[in-house]
């Protein structure tokens, strides 16, 4: 067995890359493992990282665009039970008339298919909670003119809830309009 550079008889083996070298080509490592070039990585290591990256990349990309939990990408809406318009109390003479959304009624008689309840503010409807909904969800939705908290905070109040979190599918919920 030779030095990996000369001829001599090699004193120590690399403990890197295993190659026998004497002392004129090496101390604690052969002279072939203190070469810059030495520092780099294999090709298969190179090639490897690679790969891995791109692996990743495609997972990253494929996470962002797929939709939470399998869903399917079409909104989810509610439906709105019966809505009931807002009505001024008021005590109408022989010949007065009432406006209920826009169109006149004679003589305090609502309109067919509606129902006049007096009302202090902006009215109310009955909602049925489906999956997915929250209180900002449904004051969004049916009352994207109140201010959300205030909305909140009347249905919480409104359905003697016992916080803002706690409804469940299918419950029938009083809210403003």
């Amino acid at each position: 067995m030779t030095c990996f550079a000369c001829e001599n008889a090699p004193t120590q083996q690399c403990p890197r890359c295993g190659r026998p070298y004497c002392d004129e080509h090496g101390e604690d490592v052969c002279d072939s493992c203190l070469q810059p070039a030495s520092g780099l990585p294999s090709f298969t290591l190179y090639r490897g990282s690679l790969l891995a990256l791109l692996i990743g990349t495609a997972l990253a990309v494929w996470l962002l665009i797929q939709p939470p939990g399998g869903e399917s990408n079409a909104p989810q809406t509610g439906t709105i039970i019966t809505p009931t318009p807002a009505v001024t109390a008021t005590t109408p003479g022989p010949d007065a008339t009432l406006v209920l959304g826009g169109s006149p009624v004679s003589s305090g008689t609502p309109a067919p298919g509606t129902t006049a309840t007096p009302a202090a503010t902006g009215g109310t409807g009955t909602y049925t909670v489906e999956s997915g909904d929250t209180l900002l969800s449904i004051c969004a939705e049916l009352a994207p003119s109140l201010d959300p908290d205030d909305c909140v905070d009347t249905i919480v109040a409104e359905n003697d809830l016992p916080d803002a979190s706690t409804i469940t599918v299918g419950q029938e919920l009083v809210v403003p309009q």
